[in-house]
């Protein structure tokens, strides 16, 4: 007799989004990042972004992600949330962008 934990058990949906997630990075360099932005001619809509930010905490928190940190991480980070979202940028696009960013060496 077959013992199943039916708590284990994964949705399609589940599964997809592991299999997505485990072929892209959870972070690439700032660099990297800045330079598949720049290759991709997105670096002038981020910065125009930023610029728009009116709320003085969020303003500071753009500006770190933006110019201080080390790495930029795929999930998780307020800030590659909001700014995705206000470029139109999908899922996907994103994940593609952190696939090709990663192959980037400076």
């Amino acid at each position: 007799m077959l013992n199943i934990d039916w708590g284990q058990l994964k949705t399609a949906e589940q599964i997809a989004e592991e299999k997505r997630r485990a072929r892209v990075p959870a972070q690439i360099s700032r660099a990297q990042g800045r330079a598949i932005l720049g290759l991709r001619d997105l670096t002038p809509a981020v910065e125009a972004y930023i610029a728009q930010i009116t709320d003085q905490e969020e303003a500071m928190w753009a500006d770190l992600a933006w110019n201080h940190t080390t790495n930029w991480n795929r999930y998780g980070s307020p800030f590659l949330t909001k700014a995705a979202a206000a470029l139109g940028l999908t899922e996907s696009a994103l994940d593609e962008m952190f696939i090709a960013g990663q192959q980037i060496t400076i």
